[in-house]
């Protein structure tokens, strides 16, 4: 059987709530039982010093003196100075007279010093617990006798047994009101628990859509929101987990892909330059050719495979300095500018530059993300179309752009663009890595800086790219 912790709380409830009740009852019945018996002592005190008092007037006789109330259930005994019994009244089957006396010998003394005597005892000889009341009897001062009255305890308590029912049946009808209402609304308070374990379970198979309603402004409530929380991350890191899956396969398709054509090449070149079939001058000196190429082109993919890898290991020190922003665009993209005519692209680079102030940065690793972007634009720029280097001076930081009139690319493919590895299929036919941006994006990110893209399908796409001024480190001393 399921051992809750509802189930386990409310045992505990339970179990401390009745010892609670048994504990009010006892000490309830306990404390009204003694002063009920104290105020009926005293009520006995009062009456036999009156009957103390009128005992000589009366020719040392009980009769005529006592109260029917007094009478009821008690046994009166009176000494002389010689402690001899001189008068009595019992109405009580319980004792008998040799009883009385043996159990009050001790008393007797004590009263005839002229020492009143009461409380709730145990006489010897007699078993249940009774009042003792003791009186000494005086006469013009002197003491004369002493009078003791004797009510059984259990004959005044006897009364009280109704009121022991009402306050154990009371108390039972409150635990049983708390306990009702205490039990729902803790069901209510725990549901949440369970709820996260279901949740749980749920995860560990998988589904991490699960969230848990709040409502609770508690520890509990705090605990739930905490899960949500979790709830979420865990499903993003499973949807970023997903997808680098997917990337990664991509990744080795696309370098699988890259990789075996100029292996392919290379290997089908060097069989036949292998065998020993005549081959002209020139026809060797082609296929040396294509050899060289395609080894250059493996060299490039390793190149770029090593630098990604060496940038992303975190082993990379960038140094900065105050950078002039003409000279390095300039550089960047003097070689871009003969590319331009032979390909029939127009290329504008910005009129600005001179206005534009020194940057801090990396100039090495600015240009060589320049050309990343650069070449990317050409590639994907067709005949007659258009690239420039835009540059916009903030207060700051200045912003690069390279734009292109190019094929654009799909808006489901801007997110994945800067991903390691990451090739849209357009560029499947065409030269290149793949991992060009990769590179790209780590660099602005070692440098402490932001690069982004904006594009449409048909219409092109924007590279931009930060540099800070200052190092942001002291922007703002």
């Amino acid at each position: 059987m399921k051992k809750s912790i509802l189930n386990r709380l409310f045992k505990i409830i339970i179990a401390t709530a009745i010892g609670a009740v048994v504990a009010t009852i006892f000490f309830c019945s306990f404390t009204i039982k003694q002063h009920f018996l104290s105020v009926n002592m005293n009520e006995i005190q009062q009456k036999i010093n009156t009957i103390a008092n009128d005992f000589v007037d009366n020719d040392f006789s009980l009769n005529n003196i006592l109260d029917s109330s007094l009478m009821e259930s008690s046994i009166i005994q009176c000494y002389d100075t010689s402690k001899k019994e001189i008068s009595n009244e019992y109405n009580h089957e319980k004792f008998t007279d040799d009883e009385v006396n043996k159990a009050l010998e001790p008393y007797i003394g004590t009263v005839l010093n002229g020492n009143s005597i009461k409380g709730v005892t145990k006489l010897y000889g007699l078993s249940n617990d009774v009042i003792l009341v003791g009186q000494p009897i005086k006469s013009e001062g002197n003491i004369i006798g002493a009078i003791f009255i004797i009510k059984l305890a259990e004959d005044i308590t006897s009364s009280l047994k109704g009121f022991y029912i009402v306050l154990a049946v009371s108390m039972i009808l409150a635990l049983i009101s708390i306990i009702i209402p205490l039990y729902i609304f803790t069901k209510r308070m725990l549901k949440p628990l369970d709820n996260m374990t279901k949740s749980v379970i749920a995860m560990s198979q998988g589904d991490f859509s699960s969230r848990i309603e709040q409502y609770q402004e508690d520890e509990i409530g705090e605990l739930v929101s905490a899960f949500n929380y979790l709830a979420t991350k865990l499903e993003e890191n499973d949807k970023q987990a997903k997808l680098l899956e997917q990337t990664r396969r991509d990744y080795i398709a696309n370098v699988s892909h890259e990789l075996k054509t100029p292996v392919t090449s290379i290997r089908a070149v060097a069989e036949t330059l292998n065998d020993d079939i005549f081959l002209e001058k020139i026809d060797k000196k082609k296929y040396y050719s294509m050899i060289l190429r395609e080894s250059m082109r493996l060299e490039l993919l390793i190149k770029d495979m090593l630098e990604l890898s060496r940038l992303q290991s975190g082993n990379v020190a960038l140094e900065k300095s105050l950078v002039n922003v003409q000279s390095m665009i300039l550089e960047a993209t003097q070689e871009f500018e003969i590319m331009a005519d032979d390909l029939e692209i127009t290329f504008n680079i910005a009129h600005n530059l001179n206005d534009i102030s020194d940057v801090f940065t990396n100039k090495n690793r600015i240009i060589q993300v320049l050309v990343i972007l650069l070449d990317n634009a050409f590639k994907f720029t067709p005949i007659e179309g258009s690239v420039s280097v835009e540059v916009v001076d903030e207060k700051d930081l200045i912003k690069v752009s390279v734009c292109d009139t190019g094929v654009g690319i799909d808006k489901e493919d801007i997110p994945f663009v800067f991903d390691r590895f990451y090739k849209v299929d357009k560029a499947h036919a065409l030269t290149g890595t793949g991992i060009g941006l990769s590179i790209a994006s780590e660099i602005m990110s070692h440098l402490d800086e932001k690069i982004y893209v904006k594009s449409e399908i048909g219409k092109g796409s924007s590279f931009t790219f930060t540099i800070h001024k200052k190092d942001k480190k002291h922007l703002d001393v």
